[in-house]
């Protein structure tokens, strides 16, 4: 089970390396969109594609009342000078009206605009600027991150998809903990009380657009958001329904399975309402502001995730496939949303489980049958485990980048395993027929137009993957499949 099959068909490098403007809500402020759109960022830059990007705000740059005017005039004056672009990369629908304007000065060939979850549907339905532009311009088209929001969006056309991947570092940090999670776990060990991990919302939390609640929107001046800098109605002002909901079920857990350990983290700092629930709970841990190495740690140390969220309107859902992925690559199993795209980012059944609906008692029910269960949940552990390292392979999301967002295959090859030769001229095959050589990068550099100045240092050099013709060989292959593979076929393409 869970045996993947491609055709590597490959495509021939294209003429030049392409061109990306990436328009971005922000930049260190964290959150959901900022590493949505990192990961994303890495895999076109991995691929061969010249990126650049253009923020809204940052750290150093608060939303003030000018903000928009010139992130509007820096998106277009970078397009013109790029131009022609292969695609502008829109990170929110609320900029959809400057990615309209900088496709246009740029002549861009396409212009994805990346919509997160249930947030993303309802904005694109309430701005009705935007969804015109989207019907209209030649170049833009909405881009999901699941199946339900590309279902809610049915009515703009077929909607692609380009599920959210995981930095590389990340992944591989993730991996480790999950590994050695699983050698300190063996059979040898003795039983402990079984232990629930849930994430809960940062209360600096913003919207990444910088728009105020939907009762009070309004379109700007220049057009790029709406006008507001409120936190999202619902995350920050009080604890998150998931919480809720896990704290009203934990009791009647701890009645069926015996003692059941719960650990809340918050990336940031946690908002004053889930401070307030975990305090009054009494037997909850929280856990704030957690490095890579302990959230790693934590993710596999943890026999179940949790992530009942409620789903709907401003409950913040371009964060939750992620997670789930997270937990899955260090072999936690999940329980996943009811409804949201998050459901793509699991197997029910196999590597997670639904519950029937967002009520505590069936959330119950859920966690009772998993926790009684130890010789299903270590199962389920080790089908998370390689379910995710597939689903999250660098060079095949490195592939799906690049088609939902130019059309095209990357130029930079598939790295391949350093243990497996691959010959550099052609070869004889059984009954006489050659081998054909294999296919190499492009070495063409894109040259510098004419009259560039030098404040146009976007390409100015071949990329270091390029250069290394490289790139990211996934080291824990063999560490991954050791102990973890015992009844999981997995079709590794890497070594065909």
């Amino acid at each position: 089970m869970f045996s993947t099959r491609r055709l590597d068909i490959g495509a021939e490098p294209r003429a030049h390396d392409p061109r990306v403007l990436l328009l971005a809500p922000s930049a260190g402020l964290g959150g959901g969109v900022e590493r949505y759109l990192a990961t994303v960022e890495e895999r076109l830059r991995a691929g061969g594609a010249l990126v650049h990007r253009v923020d809204l705000r940052g750290a150093a740059r608060p939303l003030d009342p000018w903000a928009r005017q010139r992130f509007t005039a820096a998106a277009v004056r970078a397009a013109a000078l790029l131009a022609p672009l292969d695609a502008v990369l829109t990170g929110h629908p609320g900029l959809i009206p400057v990615a309209a304007a900088a496709a246009t000065a740029g002549r861009a060939r396409r212009g994805p605009v990346i919509v997160y979850g249930v947030d993303g549907v309802d904005g694109i339905r309430a701005h009705r600027l935007g969804r015109t532009l989207l019907n209209r311009h030649r170049a833009l088209f909405p881009l999901t991150t699941g199946s339900y929001s590309a279902g809610a969006l049915a009515g703009l056309g077929a909607v692609p998809l380009l599920r959210p991947g995981v930095a590389s570092g990340w992944r591989s940090a993730l991996l480790a903990a999950g590994t050695r999670a699983g050698r300190e776990g063996g059979a040898s060990r003795p039983p402990t009380r079984p232990t629930l991990l849930t994430v809960l919302p940062s209360a600096t939390g913003a919207d990444p657009a910088g728009r105020a609640d939907p009762a009070s929107r309004a379109d700007t001046a220049g057009g790029a958001v709406r006008a507001g800098g409120a936190v999202r109605a619902g995350r920050a002002d009080r604890a998150d329904g998931g919480l809720a909901t896990l704290l009203a079920a934990l009791p009647t857990v701890r009645r069926a399975v015996g003692p059941v350990r719960l650990i809340a983290v918050a990336r940031g700092h946690a908002p004053a309402a889930a401070r307030a629930a975990v305090a009054a709970a009494g037997d909850v841990e929280l856990v704030e502001a957690p490095d890579d190495s302990r959230l790693a740690g934590l993710y596999a140390g943890a026999d179940l995730f949790v992530l009942c969220t409620e789903t709907g309107p401003s409950r913040g859902g371009e964060d939750h496939a992620r997670v789930l992925t997270e937990a899955q690559l260090a072999g936690c199993p999940v329980v996943g949303p009811v409804r949201g795209d998050a459901r793509d980012a699991y197997i029910d059944g196999a590597t997670g489980v639904t519950p029937g609906d967002e009520s505590p008692v069936a959330l119950a029910v859920a966690l009772t049958d998993l926790l009684a269960d130890r010789v299903r949940l270590a199962r389920m552990r080790r089908r998370a485990a390689e379910w995710a390292r597939m689903a999250t392979e660098p060079a095949e999301h490195t592939r799906a980048v690049f088609a939902a967002v130019l059309g095209t295959l990357p130029a930079v090859p598939a790295p391949v395993p350093t243990s497996i030769p691959v010959p550099a001229t052609a070869t004889a095959l059984p009954g006489g027929a050659a081998r054909p050589p294999a296919r190499r990068a492009a070495t063409q550099v894109w040259p510098e137009p004419a009259g560039a100045g030098s404040g146009r240092a976007f390409w100015s050099a071949v990329p270091a993957a390029r250069v290394a013709r490289g790139v990211e060989v996934d080291t824990d292959h063999v560490e991954m499949s050791r102990g973890w593979s015992d009844d999981i076929e997995v079709d590794d393409l890497r070594t065909r």
